[in-house]
């Protein structure tokens, strides 16, 4: 395994500055969604010291604006994550809101769930579905959550994974138009310092996964039995990690065998990147310089030059931010990413997406632990790579959260990405599979897009073929059963 030292460099772009009133805060979780469905992406920021937001991108004026509504910014609480899903199971984008006035065991400020509401003005409205003390409010206290299509219905529950406390999962069920408790009943009920969280296509063929990073305890891999419900699964597959303390976790699929790696980043332990060269079979090929320990809070991957090779961004608590590529055959080389380093920032989360509707990624980054801080962006600068992006839709036309992409190309390597559902660590990212290709033509064969599986069926399936496709534009898919 060989490691380069700053060979190249990703051009991002401060633009702090075009954040309205952002003014000094404590703030946590961040999620990039298109929340009011105008098909634009907004911001969304959890903050333990002030008023959540909603920032929102004005093409005219180059700024964004917070649009969150008066019930939806909870100042009254402190509010740590954020994730969305369709929770009713009727296509209207739900925000599960994690608050907590103390940071392990039992809390006093129950957890949020808002469901946004259609009217005719297009005015962003929400209603709130947990009360203040209602029986089904997370009690405890926690750091993320999940939105998982566990029965590949195109309906999320929410699965909360709480710090010294028992993991939660809800769900909303429509005949009785109430909120249940099924942690216990599926067998993903665990106790432990829950951290981080991924659902995703990661070991099983016909239903999504669920990972969970942990400190202080061995990471949980929970696969879905024939019966329908989970065990615990991580020891057999070497993911465990119980040496280090896990924080941002994220997927991907480095080497174009459309099979999961998984990154792990810690809290000052040794971070990892867990490949999985053969199915089921992963290994920690982390390069050297990547292992060593730092004050991480945030995983990122993704192409954010467009070139067709994935990148490990970084996020760290008063240390510089660091992005790595993948160069193939186990190399690796650290990127010179100019202002998005931020030496000494206090960054607590971050997100990826499309802001400004580019074809090119941006960074959100929410800061403030330790002291009050500015929220930092950062938007990706153009080049002449060519891009792609593919949004699958469930049967309710809501992002198919957990959805998987792959890319079979005739030229270029094969890529596949994993549809986000929430929480690597606090955050959510953009629910796109977004693809580089460089400067040449990929000559794309086909994308083959596999929905969530209920685990008894072989999921549903669609391709799409390459001479159908143009690059440089945003294509959203249906559901084949819609």
């Amino acid at each position: 395994m060989f490691f380069k030292v700053k060979k190249n460099k990703i051009a991002f772009r401060d633009a702090s500055f075009t954040l309205d009133n952002n003014l000094p805060s404590q703030s946590y979780g961040v999620a990039i969604f298109d929340i009011d469905g105008d098909h634009e992406n907004e911001i969304l920021i959890a903050n333990a010291f002030s008023e959540n937001i909603i920032y929102k991108y004005n093409e005219e004026k180059q700024k964004f604006y917070n649009v969150a509504p008066d019930n939806f910014k909870k100042s009254d609480k402190a509010t740590l994550s954020l994730c969305i899903g369709d929770f009713l199971g009727n296509g209207s984008q739900a925000v599960y809101m994690l608050h907590a006035d103390t940071l392990e065991g039992i809390k006093t400020q129950y957890d949020s769930v808002f469901v946004r509401e259609s009217n005719r003005k297009n005015i962003l409205t929400f209603k709130e579905y947990l009360g203040t003390n209602s029986p089904m409010s997370n009690p405890y206290s926690g750091r993320s959550v999940a939105a998982v299509d566990a029965e590949g219905q195109g309906k999320h529950d929410f699965y909360v994974v709480n710090y010294d406390a028992p993991s939660l999962f809800y769900t909303y069920d429509n005949h009785e138009k109430s909120i249940k408790e099924k942690s216990k009943e599926l067998g993903i009920r665990q106790y432990a310092g829950g951290r981080s969280i991924l659902a995703q296509y990661i070991i099983s063929k016909k239903a999504i996964d669920i990972f969970v990073g942990n400190e202080e305890d061995p990471n949980a891999l929970f696969k879905k039995d024939k019966t329908g419900k989970y065990e615990e699964v991580a020891s057999g597959y070497n993911l465990t990690d119980i040496r280090n303390n896990a924080r941002g976790v994220a997927i991907a699929d480095f080497d174009g065998n459309g099979f999961a790696d998984i990154v792990v980043g810690t809290w000052e332990g040794l971070n990892s990147i867990f490949m999985q060269k053969k199915p089921g079979i992963f290994e920690n090929l982390s390069p050297g310089f990547f292992c060593e320990p730092r004050r991480i809070r945030s995983v990122i991957v993704a192409d954010f030059d467009n070139d067709g090779n994935e990148e490990i961004f970084i996020n760290n608590i008063g240390q510089r931010n660091r992005m790595f590529r993948y160069l193939g055959n186990n190399d690796w080389e650290e990127i010179d990413i100019g202002p998005l380093a931020c030496k000494g920032l206090q960054g607590t989360g971050a997100s990826v997406g499309d802001l400004t509707g580019n074809g090119f990624l941006d960074i959100f980054i929410s800061v403030g632990e330790g002291h009050l801080q500015k929220n930092k962006l950062f938007l990706g600068i153009q080049n002449d790579n060519s891009w792609l992006r593919i949004q699958p839709l469930t049967q309710n036309g809501f992002p198919a959260l957990s959805a998987k992409v792959r890319l079979i190309s005739k030229k270029n390597k094969n890529q596949t990405k994993f549809i986000c559902s929430g929480s690597g660590y606090l955050c959510q990212m953009e629910p796109v599979a977004h693809f580089g290709f460089g400067l040449d033509n990929p000559e794309i064969s086909y994308i083959e897009i596999t929905w969530p599986g209920n685990g008894k069926e072989t999921p549903p399936k669609r391709k799409l073929l390459g001479k159908d496709i143009n690059l440089n534009t945003f294509i959203q898919v249906p559901h084949p059963n819609s």
